[in-house]
């Protein structure tokens, strides 16, 4: 690190330690905006815009709003980042690390939707805290197989060991496998620091500032409805899942054909049955799924006989899951060729010995 990285890097350090300080005496009571709400419209232009609704007492304020915004988009920045690392030092085990981030970015999509909605969905609330855990133990595992790749071990956690040359555990550089020397650093240049950081300033306060007050025009982040939530943390993780799976299909800028039925088919009775099987486990999972969102937001158990109400939402949120579903279809197939040689291992084959037997 440079001369002007390290004074960059304290005064990073000092800001937070006077904010930790100072911060605390700038909000007079907890539902005062944070930072005085710099940023927002006054109240007499939000006036004359003319939209539907007034903004509810809990609504974030512009600078509460590009804090939420700009840790989503700097994660999937870092996701990105990882992932280019995996490319540039052959090492496939950093990739698993940008798969692992998954569930925290979810968590975070979470934390916005449930202020989206003006903290009506304690359901988010729930679904955050799980994702956020999950997410903890996915990249623990990721870290693990990164730092294993380079030579790390369990044993190295002992204080107490010998030293490397009296134990055999030598200390091992932290090359990634797979690479050799400035080769391994090498790759498409990256923009500077400068711009990467002005443009996601820009593109964190737009968003503040068109969910802030867009939503305001709007009937939908004021109703009971919790279809269109949940779609949200489903359908956006989902978007971004899909986008590193299909970086994952690449091999030198050209994408290979994808999963179809019929390589589903080409594994005979095995696939079919394979195919049969991870279908139905979607329409197993969605129902129970379907009915606990709804009872976490409006505190009862869907009544699908009797209440139309309650129909409607368990089974929107099942059409949109199974919408969801249909988009990753390539996934799908992939999951089923993935099953058939278990199925033909432990269900054609055992079905069919015991009826010779």
């Amino acid at each position: 690190m440079g001369t002007t990285g390290r004074w960059a890097a304290l005064a990073v350090a000092g800001l937070f330690a006077l904010a930790c300080v100072v911060g605390p005496g700038l909000i007079p009571d907890g539902h005062a905006p944070f930072l005085a709400g710099i940023g927002n419209l006054d109240a007499a232009t939000v006036a004359a815009a003319g939209f539907s609704h007034a903004e509810p007492i809990n609504a974030l304020s512009i600078p509460t709003w590009a804090i939420h915004f700009s840790s989503v988009y700097e994660y999937l920045f870092a996701m990105s980042l990882v992932w280019q690392l995996a490319e540039t030092t052959d090492n496939e085990r950093w990739k698993g690390l940008t798969w692992g981030m998954l569930p925290l970015h979810a968590s975070g999509i979470c934390a916005c939707t449930y202020h989206i909605f003006y903290n009506q969905f304690q359901f988010l609330v729930t679904a955050q805290a799980g994702l956020t855990a999950l997410g903890n133990i996915t990249c623990m595992i990721a870290a693990y197989r990164i730092a294993a790749s380079n030579g790390w071990s369990v044993a190295e956690l002992n204080p107490f060991r010998k030293p490397p040359e009296d134990d055999g555990l030598a200390s091992t550089p932290m090359v990634a496998s797979g690479s050799t020397g400035a080769a391994a650093v090498a790759g498409p240049p990256l923009e500077s620091n400068v711009v990467t950081g002005a443009k996601l300033v820009a593109v964190t306060l737009a968003t503040s500032y068109i969910v802030k007050y867009g939503e305001l025009g709007l009937d939908l982040p004021f109703q009971t409805n919790m279809v269109v939530p949940t779609l949200m943390i489903i359908g956006i993780p989902a978007i971004t899942a899909y986008s590193f799976y299909q970086k994952s299909q690449t091999v030198d800028g050209q994408a290979p054909p994808a999963f179809s039925m019929e390589d589903v088919k080409a594994y005979g009775v095995a696939g079919t049955v394979a195919y049969i099987l991870t279908e139905l486990a979607f329409w197993v999972v969605a129902f129970p799924v379907a009915a606990t969102a709804l009872y976490q937001s409006t505190g009862h158990w869907p009544d699908v006989v009797n209440d139309t109400v309650d129909r409607a939402a368990v089974l929107g949120f099942i059409f949109a899951g199974a919408n969801i579903a249909r988009a990753l279809v390539p996934l799908r197939f992939g999951a089923a060729l993935a099953l058939a040689p278990w199925v033909d291992a432990n269900i054609i084959k055992r079905n069919t010995s015991s009826g010779n037997q």
